[in-house]
């Protein structure tokens, strides 16, 4: 009776999850979404400002489209909402929640100016996990992080981090991703502070030369 009871579950979990993906009529567009609003306020960290750094987000073993990702937990093997769409590639988006983050402690550039650290991020998991139940979901959110400075390695780390969804489809997906994120941000902008000392300001910087004495 083992096997069947597990073959009757496996089927009514494909089922539960085709449904998710279909959603909407086929010959509708799909809808979009973000990462929400930026946040009103970022914690104050207490310490001098950074001097400005370059921020890069990049994106491996994902999709460079506006997929939007799920898998049971038992496959490795992505799948894709039909009729739900991030409304820009993930990694955009993320590196817009780290920007809103990180830059109350310091400017948080996408180019690049002479003497300024750079945090080079990846981001290597961005996905809706489902367990085996399909009963339960997680938005799951994953990233290397190298800083950068005068061209030597000043620290690197892995962040993870996950959030349950609320609903078993793509808007809980959203939900609970938009938290995930804001945690990974959180951690970063902790790890930042506790290895970015002597990148801290000691004078007036600017930004718009090639002279800045911020490092």
């Amino acid at each position: 009776m083992v096997k069947p009871m597990r073959a009757v579950a496996a089927v009514v979990v494909l089922i539960a999850l085709a449904a998710c993906v279909g959603g909407a009529g086929q010959g509708s567009l799909p809808q979009r979404y973000d990462l929400g609003s930026s946040p009103a306020d970022a914690p104050a960290s207490g310490q001098p400002a950074r001097a400005p750094m370059v921020l890069a987000v990049s994106a491996t073993a994902l999709p460079l489209e506006t997929a939007m990702i799920w898998r049971t937990e038992q496959s490795l093997a992505p799948q894709a909402y039909a009729q739900a769409r991030w409304a820009a590639a993930p990694a955009q988006l993320v590196r817009q929640r780290l920007v809103d983050r990180l830059a109350p402690g310091g400017p948080m550039l996408s180019a690049s100016i002479q003497g300024a650290a750079q945090l080079v991020v990846t981001l290597t998991a961005f996905e809706q996990v489902f367990e085996a139940g399909g009963g339960r979901s997680e938005g799951r959110v994953m990233l290397g992080v190298v800083l950068l400075h005068e061209n030597r390695v000043v620290g690197s780390t892995q962040i993870q981090t996950a959030a349950p969804a609320p609903t078993q489809d793509a808007v809980g997906g959203v939900t609970a991703l938009r938290q995930a994120t804001a945690q990974a941000a959180d951690r970063l902008a902790v790890w930042l502070d506790a290895r970015a000392p002597s990148l801290r300001q000691k004078g007036a910087c600017n930004v718009g030369t090639s002279h800045s004495p911020c490092l």
